[in-house]
């Protein structure tokens, strides 16, 4: 059997092609490969930051949820308490409004070693008051 040699050329042709082809399918099929394999990584780290933002989320809500009940209790003990603080501020300004009274004489303020003690009248204060400049 003889081969015609245009024939043995096409035929040595198609080989040299389909080996081509063969090769780029190769290429294709490794880099689809590398490209599974690294999609593959990036899907476990996007897992990883779904995970870790999860337990973020629920941190922070626990925090708030802390720091709210902290703010909360501090202001129910302050409103508690209210009642006693506008007590002692009304005592204190009683006695801080007798004190100014007693320093100017409109109440009188009598120190006498008799057993005897009379309250100068309002006349008496303002003859003492007079003498004495």
């Amino acid at each position: 059997m003889d081969i015609d040699p245009k024939q043995a050329n096409t035929v040595q042709a198609l080989t040299e092609h389909t080996e081509e082809v063969a090769l780029i399918l190769m290429k294709n099929v490794e880099t689809v490969q590398e490209r599974a394999g690294k999609l593959a990584d990036a899907d476990e780290r996007a897992e990883a930051l779904k995970e870790s933002s999860e337990q973020f989320e629920k941190t922070s809500i626990r925090m708030k949820l802390s720091h709210d009940k902290e703010n909360c209790c501090c202001s129910q003990v302050f409103i508690r308490h209210v009642p006693v603080i506008v007590l002692f501020a009304l005592f204190f300004l009683i006695f801080i409004l007798i004190g100014i009274l007693m320093a100017t004489g409109v109440i009188p303020v009598v120190f006498s070693n008799s057993s005897q003690s009379r309250t100068p009248s309002f006349h008496d204060r303002i003859h003492h008051y007079r003498h004495h400049l």
